[in-house]
């Protein structure tokens, strides 16, 4: 009885391998390499170079634009023409290892590191504090500078951000992923995979269409040469809790000096509203809603969303 059993259980782990060898493969002859757009530059930082579409007049109010998850400049480039227009200096970041920016091969994507890539960028091509305008994952590193260097950031708006559970107890690094060898597959098959990559997308926001309207801008620079390997390197800074972090704490987020404003989508199913509502309240800041928006409302409704960021900017 046994031995039928082991042989008709022996195919599975061939199978895995052979399905993992295949999302590997795949993700290889994707990655042959993408050209940087001609609008962005790079800026050398003490952690490696960072990509960004710099527009708007020389010495208008800065403004610094931290995309989330898998995002860069690109998903921006509306609202940096916008801002760019009514005279701000717009300064929009490829957040590593994200976009055309340097992949750090010592994988340092944690809040304080990403929070002193921030900085150095704002030290090199901005003249005075900076308004800061982070989206999603991106609003922890930027927290983190708006605590760290109060001194750079002259306002801090917040889009849809992904702060996590706060007060942690202790740290936490979640390695299992590498450990096992299951990081690279697993974005191999998701992240970068540009066939999950756009229903993926549409679980996040509220109109679909507009996820199918930048579907090519957000893959653009997933063509670039390793990056599968390096989103997988920065897999577990998704998860990982580093007591070292301040803006995991209250107590730390109450005393932030630069003014917060939040924007959040009412139809938000990654970071409900609920979670723009507590950190209103933490924060003392004014939560703008966007109804019938998801998590990326600057790409579901442009209007709506220049709208309430002019009101935040006011």
């Amino acid at each position: 009885m046994a031995r039928p059993l082991a042989r008709r259980l022996l195919p599975v782990p061939l199978l895995l391998l052979t399905a993992i060898t295949a999302v590997w493969l795949a993700a290889i002859l994707r990655e042959r390499g993408a050209v940087m757009p001609p609008e962005e530059r790079r800026i050398a930082t003490p952690l490696g170079t960072v990509a960004a579409d710099i527009r708007g007049p020389a010495h208008g109010t800065p403004v610094l634009i931290v995309p989330g998850t898998a995002g860069w400049s690109g998903l921006w480039r509306e609202v940096s023409a916008h801002l760019a227009g009514r005279g701000y200096r717009v300064i929009a970041i490829d957040l590593p290892p994200f976009g055309f920016s340097e992949h750090d091969r010592e994988a340092r994507y944690g809040r304080v590191s990403q929070a002193k890539r921030l900085a150095a960028v704002l030290d090199a091509a901005a003249h005075g504090p900076a308004i800061v305008i982070a989206h999603s994952f991106g609003a922890g590193a930027a927290a983190e500078l708006a605590l760290r260097r109060p001194d750079l950031v002259g306002r801090f708006v917040m889009v849809d951000g992904a702060l996590g559970a706060l007060d942690p107890v202790g740290s936490s690094r979640i390695r299992a992923l590498d450990t096992m060898g299951l990081a690279q597959p697993l974005v191999a098959a998701t992240l970068t995979n540009p066939h999950a990559l756009a229903p993926l997308v549409r679980t996040m926001v509220a109109r679909e269409d507009a996820a199918d309207r930048w579907r090519e801008t957000l893959r653009l620079p997933m063509r670039r040469r390793e990056t599968t390997a390096a989103y997988a390197a920065w897999l577990p800074h998704l998860f990982a809790v580093d007591a070292a972090e301040r803006s995991r704490y209250s107590a730390d987020l109450r005393t932030m000096r630069p003014p917060v404003r939040l924007i959040w989508g009412e139809a938000d199913s990654v970071t409900p509203i609920d979670q723009g509502e507590r950190l209103s309240a933490l924060f003392g800041a004014p939560l703008i809603r966007l109804p019938g928006l998801g998590h990326i409302p600057h790409i579901e409704d442009r209007d709506a969303f220049l709208t309430a960021l002019t009101e935040a900017l006011s």
